[in-house]
């Protein structure tokens, strides 16, 4: 492209985002309460306007200014409204700027000579001289939220030295433009380098992929279902990348845990390996990228906030990303230990320039998710990257926790106590304001309610004047603070208040004694579906997505443009013997009958044959009870689970599975630790049993949902209770047989397993054309001869290669 056809490119900025300091400087996590979190910065525009054009006729309010800057590789148009003009001989440009901390706004403008005020209202009178040629007087009318006080602050302002700073300015974002060309153009010399990192695909591998890609191109919503031994994470995230690589896009991997991250990191070590240098970002938690033993963000107390931008600008980071293709949490720790840096923040810095980053799912599907924040940029064209979504089952329920904010009467006593204690009168009639407003909504029990938003706004208000008072604009206080708790449980409401009340509706309970006023998500589709605007694609995968129409909605998928697949377990049905037993029952009403019983299956098929087997219960309560009947002969070890496992506890639940002599019995729940996201692939798991499913328990909340649902659709039940119970049984059912050596049995013990609603949730492959076929004439018979089949097909595999297994098993290892 010659030129003259360059110079026909225009690039559009907004004068806020093109008037910003050339260079960052100071500390990190500074705040002057700059920005307001309500609406009251506009409603204070809009008031002082009319009042200045009631004041004096020649002030006219909102005017819009543009101008054109030609450089060297196109033109940028830059444009904005500034607040008011007052039309005289030598014109008045005015900007208006509100803030609760007036004291520390002025403070900071008088110590910066490039804040983003003055730089803003400079490119305005810039904008006006051109188009003009009258060099007008600028200045800033500062506005205290609180009291409406104004202070009117003069600019000096000399266009040719201004001119002199827009050209830097320009060709600043000239630079930026074209290093972020020659990103995608990387990006697109990488997708046609990619190839699949394995020597074979597995069965139904090739689909996958292909059903993946053509998703991709046709710009539709991808729901996947496939069982563990597939290969589905490099099913799914090997076309994923090369479509949004060949597009100039990165792909951004979610997952429910940090232990979850693992196949997604070793595929971009394959790569790397192979000498294509595919970047991969991995981020973490604040929390546990900070190395400091208080998580304190602001200057006043950490170190590595301190002088931040400076010495990021003396480390040469850039060299050092440019040799390293794995940037992690260990590569930011020691980013951050030797240069005394925050490593979060510098993990944040480079999801632009990361081809595949790797986050949990509150990067992106929460309140405060900052991914897009950081990721978008208001003048570069950031291409949208492709979503990939592993473990997609916990998607809505993690978005139902997150969006669901409460506030407590219990937690505002213990505030209104500590402020007593500690003679905070303010900050006591804040509470008291507070603790009266929940009370006017109180019910005998529990019920929908309304709330007076205004004077939800009032609190918030008086919360931040109260901040500005006491912390100034020095930042904010610990994340333990009293009133900065407060002040957050009331934005969070407040922020949830405005949604449908038909998905999110606002609650009031009684429970364990305490009042709760609760904003409760029953129905996560409206708050998903919008973010997947911000992605060119979305593939949502898991083992267990079944129902689709219940996953399809409560991700936001919808129907017209989305698809479902599932797919088939890649290894012999013959290799898994699944049975109901219906004479079992465990609702709650009936269990204390079947406690003996239960434990006399489990003693009878565990003593078929040796080995590990894992027992799942619907509670701990339901686990000890059977644990107290069970009569197990001496070389049978027991684990019980007893709460959340531990690092220390999970390696021993490992350490117990691998032994090879005698039977290994853990008694454990679905939906914990040991039910998903951990393999157990290698260890010759010799069966599950599945004691029940796990209900939710009955609730107001729950009652709300299944009322909602009914609604919708006509299946309440099932989508308050049925799917989110087997969703929790399938996953833990999945722990067995999970490569093409080993042989399991998987038993249900309960009826329900039997009805429709919960049989549409079971993979594909457990039976033919009714869960009544996995309903056992003779258990233990069975059972034998199941393990009979095993040990004639062992004795046909004896003579083979074992470096050959070897290898595969090392492969498989990397598939997952």
């Amino acid at each position: 492209m010659d030129k003259a056809k360059a110079r026909k490119k225009i690039k559009k900025v907004a004068v806020r985002d093109f008037a910003l300091p050339l260079s960052r400087s100071g500390d990190l996590g500074t705040s002057s309460y700059f920005a307001l979190p309500i609406d009251l910065g506009q409603d204070i525009h809009v008031l002082i306007q009319a009042r200045l054009s009631q004041e004096f006729p020649n002030y006219r309010a909102e005017i819009a200014l543009q101008t054109v800057l030609r450089g060297e590789s196109g033109e940028l148009r830059v444009s904005g409204r500034c607040d008011g003009i007052f039309d005289q001989e030598t014109p008045i440009i005015e900007e208006i700027k509100s803030t609760f901390g007036l004291p520390q706004l002025k403070r900071a403008i008088g110590q910066q000579f490039d804040h983003p005020y003055i730089l803003q209202t400079k490119m305005y009178g810039y904008i006006y001289y051109l188009r003009r040629g009258v060099r007008p007087e600028l200045r800033l009318r500062l506005v205290d939220s609180r009291t409406l006080k104004e202070d009117l602050l003069d600019i000096p302002f000399d266009p040719q030295d201004f001119g002199r700073w827009v050209n830097e300015r320009q060709k600043q974002i000239e630079q930026s433009l074209e290093r972020y060309a020659q990103l995608v153009k990387k990006r697109k010399r990488l997708a046609a380098r990619l190839f699949f990192p394995f020597a074979t695909k597995r069965a139904n591998q090739e689909e996958l992929v292909e059903r993946v890609r053509e998703s991709l191109a046709a710009k539709r919503l991808l729901l996947l279902q496939a069982p563990t031994g597939l290969g589905k994470t490099a099913g799914v995230l090997f076309p994923s990348l090369v479509h949004a690589l060949s597009l100039g896009s990165p792909v951004l991997y979610v997952a429910p845990k940090n232990s979850q991250f693992k196949a997604a990191i070793d595929l971009g070590k394959m790569f790397q390996k192979r000498r294509i240098p595919l970047k991969v970002l991995v981020l973490t938690s604040k929390a546990k990228a900070c190395s400091q033993d208080t998580l304190h963000c602001q200057s006043s107390s950490c170190p590595y906030a301190i002088g931040y931008y400076e010495k990021v600008g003396a480390a040469g980071l850039a060299d050092r990303d440019e040799k390293k293709h794995l940037w992690d949490y260990r590569y930011f720790q020691k980013l951050g230990d030797q240069f005394e840096i925050c490593p979060y923040e510098i993990a944040m810095e480079r999801v632009r320039a990361a081809d595949l980053i790797i986050c949990d799912y509150n990067y992106v599907f929460s309140p405060r998710a900052n991914f897009l924040d950081r990721y978008l940029d208001p003048i570069l064209p950031m291409r949208k990257p492709v979503l990939v979504i592993d473990e997609a089952h916990n998607l809505y329920e993690r978005v139902i926790e997150n969006y669901s904010p409460e506030i407590r009467l219990s937690v505002l006593e213990a505030f209104l106590a500590n402020a007593v204690a500690n003679a905070d009168d303010t900050f006591k009639i804040l509470l008291q304001k507070s603790i009266i407003l929940l009370k006017n909504v109180s019910r005998a029990g529990s019920a929908k309610v309304k709330i007076d938003a205004d004077a939800i706004k009032e609190i918030l208000a008086l919360s931040l004047i109260l901040m500005t008072s006491r912390w100034g604009g020095e930042g904010l206080p610990t994340v333990e603070d009293p009133l900065f708790q407060f002040y957050s449980q009331w934005f969070e409401l407040n922020e949830m208040i405005g949604i449908s009340q038909e998905t999110v509706p606002l609650i009031y309970k009684r429970e364990d004694g305490d009042e709760i006023l609760k904003a409760q998500c029953i129905d996560t589709s409206a708050i998903i579906a919008p973010l997947y605007a911000n992605f060119q694609g979305v593939i949502a995968f898991s083992a267990t997505l079944k129902p689709f129409e219940f996953y399809r909605h409560m991700n936001g998928f919808g129907t017209e443009l989305s698809d479902c697949i599932e797919f088939q377990s890649p290894f012999p049905r013959a290799h898994k013997k699944i049975m109901i037993i219906p004479q079992v029952q465990t609702n709650y009403r009936e269990r204390q009958k079947h406690y003996q019983r239960i434990a006399t299956i489990i003693e009878r098929v565990i003593s078929l044959k040796a080995g590990p087997y894992l027992v799942f219960f619907s509670s701990y309560q339901f686990l000890r009870a059977v644990q107290a009947e069970l009569l197990l002969g001496k070389d049978v070890e027991l684990y019980a689970q007893t709460g959340a496992l531990s690092g220390n506890s999970l390696q021993t639940v490992t350490d117990l599975l691998e032994k090879d002599t005698g039977t290994q019995l853990v008694l454990a729940v679905q939906g914990g630790s040991l039910a998903e996201g951990i393999d157990f692939r290698g260890l010759g798991l010799r069966g599950v049993f599945i004691v029940g499913p796990a209900v939710p328990s009955a609730s107001f909340e729950r009652k709300l949902m299944q009322e909602h649902f009914e609604k919708l659709c006509g299946n309440g039940a099932a989508f308050a209770y049925v799917y989110p119970s087997m969703t929790k049984s399938i996953q833990a059912a999945g722990r067995i047989v999970r490569d093409e050596s080993e042989r399991g049995i998987i038993i249900l013990m309960d009826p329900r397993f039997l009805e429709k609603d919960y049989a549409e949730t079971m993979p594909i492959d457990w039976f033919e054309t009714s869960a009544r076929e996995l309903v056992p004439k003779q258990i233990l018979s069975e059972i034998e001869r199941f393990w009979a089949e095993g040990n004639k097909e062992e004795l046909q595999h004896e003579g083979e290669n074992e470096t050959g297994r070897e290898a595969s098993c090392h492969e498989d290892v990397l598939q997952q």
